[in-house]
């Protein structure tokens, strides 16, 4: 009997400890939770708090952001008054009856624009024609009345202009010799349309820099010049040679009558432009605060923005991140630099690829050898990959077609580029300002390394049409005929109303 009640006695204790290290288990989960959401609060004030003192410090960057926004919607303005102006002459005829008014010999229409005064041709008994001056009803208002600063411009610089009114924008570049490359990319930068009217407008002026110890502001004059002689409207082509003359004095690659690449002229030409309308190279540069609180990304671009303000950065530059891994010691170095173009590789197993496949190509990163491992002390090879991580309003994508195997060669690849692009798969950063685009030109090489040729597909935002630049000849060109084999260099604009 005394044996059972001591069993039944150890067996209550077993069931209160039991008991107790319930409740002890309980009040620790408890404690736990408590820990958890007092943690979980104490870091989501953290992040408020670093949010808070990110946006004070991005206050600088926000401000200009909101002076490149006031300076998009003018530019807007302009475009939209420049197709009200073309919609309201269309409308009343103004050119049809001015053509009316003119001789209508096919022969003499077809000589006309090598002249510079109608009124000053003599009789020609070879056309058996006679040559009258022509007769002008005044009361009729002619369809543009050249601007000053236009007609002056085409007088001061060599244009040799052929004479003939085929619409803004609308003017072929004449061969200077093997020019092709250069007239491909002006064509291209003409109808970047912030860019064009920024030059053709006139509002370049007050940011050249003409103490640049680089090109002194020459190269953004002869740009702004041709610029402005293409979209006068009075040309069907002009010679851009004072603009060759001094790109050829900066740069002696360009002063002869070789052909040159066309992204590598690019590039310099961008370069060149920045520098001459870098108002950072004027000023002071701004004033460096404390940034602890930045992430490595908005610092580089802090760095890079204070020593670098033009329409140029604003318009074309993006960043990107470099993670270079060592194939040894998996060591990494990471690196936030700016970018003005994608340089995209092509597949080489592949006769046809989509844009989209360049794309992850270049993300996937490759192979280099030589490089200084920080960690072994020594050369490795190593990963090198590309993130995109800050995506700019104009959006440069050059097919990197020429590679070299112990001989320079030339991938003929049809690249399958879309008209829209959506870029919001390929940046790590979820919140770009700029995701989607839209296509407005394209530089097209035909031929291989041993001799090609350049033209040029832009879309003309005036007219809302695509037109085929090949040097001195221009023709309307169909949206079924921009892809082919021999795009080189691609140009999309940001599409507004992204989100910011």
């Amino acid at each position: 009997m005394l044996l059972l009640l001591c069993f039944q006695e150890a067996e209550k204790q077993q069931l209160r400890d039991q008991l107790e290290q319930f409740k002890q288990a309980d009040k620790e989960k408890a404690d736990k939770a408590q820990s958890q959401k007092e943690e979980a609060e104490r870091k989501e004030e953290e992040r408020k708090r670093l949010v808070k003192e990110q946006e004070e410090r991005k206050m600088p960057e926000d401000r200009q952001r909101m002076k490149d926004a006031e300076k998009a919607r003018k530019i807007e303005v302009e475009i939209r008054k420049e197709k009200e102006k073309g919609r309201q002459e269309h409308e009343k005829g103004t050119y049809a009856q001015l053509r009316r008014d003119i001789p209508a010999s096919p022969s003499i229409m077809q000589r006309s624009h090598s002249y510079h005064n109608i009124a000053q041709m003599r009789d020609d008994p070879d056309l058996n024609v006679k040559h009258e001056t022509p007769h002008y009803d005044r009361t009729i208002k002619p369809l543009q009345k050249p601007q000053r600063s236009e007609v002056s411009a085409a007088r001061r610089r060599n244009f040799n202009p052929v004479w003939g009114n085929m619409g803004k924008g609308i003017t072929g570049l004449k061969n200077l010799g093997n020019s092709c490359y250069m007239n491909s990319i002006i064509q291209c930068i003409n109808n970047t349309t912030p860019l064009a009217l920024y030059f053709w407008k006139g509002a370049y002026h007050e940011d050249v820099n003409y103490d640049n110890n680089s090109t002194r502001g020459e190269v953004a004059e002869e740009v702004a010049a041709v610029v402005s002689a293409l979209w006068s409207g009075q040309y069907r082509s002009i010679a851009c040679r004072d603009l060759k003359n001094v790109v050829g004095q900066h740069r002696k690659q360009f002063q002869g009558c070789e052909q040159q690449d066309s992204h590598e002229f690019l590039t310099i030409l961008m370069d060149w432009l920045h520098e001459d309308l870098n108002k950072r190279s004027r000023k002071s540069p701004l004033k460096e605060t404390s940034n602890d609180n930045l992430s490595p990304a908005d610092q580089a671009w802090e760095k890079f923005r204070r020593c670098n303000e033009s329409l140029i950065r604003s318009l074309f530059y993006g960043q990107q991140k470099s993670t270079v891994r060592c194939c040894k010691c998996s060591e990494e170095s990471v690196t936030f630099e700016a970018f003005s173009d994608l340089s995209l590789p092509l597949p080489s197993s592949s006769n046809k690829c989509s844009l989209v496949e360049c794309m992850k190509l270049y993300l996937n990163g490759e192979k280099i050898s030589g490089w200084n491992c920080p960690c072994c002390k020594e050369k490795r090879d190593a990963i090198k990959k590309f993130d995109i991580w800050r995506l700019p309003p104009i959006l440069v994508i050059h097919l990197n077609r020429f590679y070299h195997d112990g001989w320079w060669r030339k991938r003929q690849t049809y690249v399958d580029f879309p008209f829209n692009l959506d870029m919001r798969h390929f940046s790590l950063v979820p919140d770009q300002r700029y995701v989607s685009y839209k296509l407005y030109g394209v530089s097209n090489h035909y031929g291989s390394m041993e001799g090609g040729h350049y033209t040029a597909y832009c879309k003309n935002e005036l007219y809302n049409k695509w037109y085929k630049f090949d040097d001195h000849e221009v023709s309307e060109i169909s949206n079924n005929d921009i892809r082919s084999g021999a795009a080189y260099i691609l140009f999309y604009t940001a599409i507004s109303g992204n989100s910011s």
